[in-house]
């Protein structure tokens, strides 16, 4: 399930795990409450597919780095 380049995309964590981009974003990063149970999905999904975040895209982010 991996797009251009080879790596996974957020999208694809979140396709995998049945919930939206915005959530997976909120399970890794701890700001916002997610449940144990929606964690554990998303976690799973990130293990399957090889996910890691771009620090890139992180620091070209509004509000990132």
């Amino acid at each position: 399930m991996a797009s251009r380049g080879g790596r996974p995309r957020i999208g694809q964590v979140a396709a995998l795990a049945g919930v939206s981009a915005t959530t997976v974003s909120h399970a890794l990063n701890g700001r916002r409450p997610v449940s144990e149970a929606t964690r554990r999905r998303v976690l799973d999904a990130i293990e399957e597919l090889g996910y890691r975040p771009n620090v890139v895209a992180r620091g070209c982010a509004p509000g990132g780095a």
